[in-house]
């Protein structure tokens, strides 16, 4: 099954290294830099995952997961965050239910790890969907 995935990053670089790295994995990637981009693209098009910068210009990363919530709970939303593990913030999350964190900072190995891991959670999610 092929997934789609919208990577919200306001680095350039950062977008690029997740949508490489995603497309290794045979997921359709889509890219954008802010979280207005992200909540406008995201109320248009249906993805099983969101990779999602903490720390965005404008609207925040925490104000996008809520609003993600809203409009699809089931969507599995994966934290991206620069900044270490800051636990106010990551707990802040979790109370809207993200699916994980990934760190910039991590090696390409876990990076890739951790990106299996919620790929197949998402995959599961879905078989138990179906299933009801």
């Amino acid at each position: 099954m092929v997934y789609k995935v919208l990577v919200v990053d306001d680095e350039q670089a950062v977008r690029d290294l997740f949508a490489d790295l995603l497309k290794e994995e045979k997921c359709m990637v889509k890219t954008v830099g802010s979280g207005e981009e992200a909540l406008d693209i995201f109320s248009k098009e249906d993805f099983e995952v969101v990779l999602l910068d903490i720390k965005l210009p404008g609207i925040n990363g925490i104000d996008v997961l809520k609003k993600i919530r809203e409009l699809k709970p089931k969507t599995i939303v994966v934290m991206i965050t620069g900044f270490g593990y800051d636990e106010g913030l990551l707990a802040k999350c979790k109370e809207f239910n993200c699916s994980g964190y990934i760190g910039k900072n991590m090696p390409i190995s876990q990076i890739m790890s951790n990106l299996r891991l919620f790929i197949k959670t998402t995959e599961e999610r879905i078989k138990k969907d179906i299933g009801k």
